[in-house]
């Protein structure tokens, strides 16, 4: 009788240690950052997190600097096998990805040329005020030129983050 109590107690010890093994997964590529993936991001409660590093591959179709809040946004058409990173809404924009680099990471991260095929490495969100999904913000963009952020703008951004309220006026579009 007291074996079997004893191969019991084993197993049920190796099952529960088993349970509390982390499995250690690799992140997709080595420009993933630690940390919140928001970090910087102006009103990160208006996007939902889908995973916290993800990498998009396609050609650059548009690049727009947004004066309000210093954040470049790039249309992104996106190669075979990376439309899954599409949502419904992102057919409002030409079924494009919207990737956006903010002004604090503009003097290390590449502003891509229109008509360019890139990679770009970030957090992949729903963007649930608009409706479709981005990488936000880009932490790496594999071709372009760094454009640091002028001061003003960096001024700007750091005073829209401080902001306990916001501004009243938001073209983030």
């Amino acid at each position: 009788m007291r074996r079997p109590a004893v191969v019991l107690g084993l197993f049920l010890v190796l099952c529960a240690a088993a349970c509390s093994i982390r499995r250690q997964v690799s992140p997709p590529s080595p420009y993933c950052r630690g940390g919140g993936p928001l970090a910087g991001v102006y009103r990160p409660q208006r996007l939902r997190v889908k995973s916290g590093c993800t990498v998009a591959v396609g050609r650059v179709r548009k690049v727009k600097f947004e004066e309000y809040d210093g954040d470049v946004h790039i249309d992104l058409r996106p190669d075979p096998g990376y439309e899954k990173l599409l949502a419904g809404g992102n057919d409002r924009i030409g079924g494009n990805l919207v990737v956006e680099i903010i002004p604090q990471d503009r003097s290390r991260v590449a502003l891509p040329e229109e008509g360019a095929r890139i990679e770009v490495i970030g957090p992949w969100v729903e963007d649930t005020k608009h409706g479709w999904n981005e990488i936000h913000p880009a932490w790496w963009v594999s071709a372009g030129a760094i454009q640091p952020a002028s001061a003003t703008e960096l001024r700007r951004v750091q005073l829209l983050l401080q902001s306990a309220e916001g501004a009243a006026y938001e073209d983030d579009g």
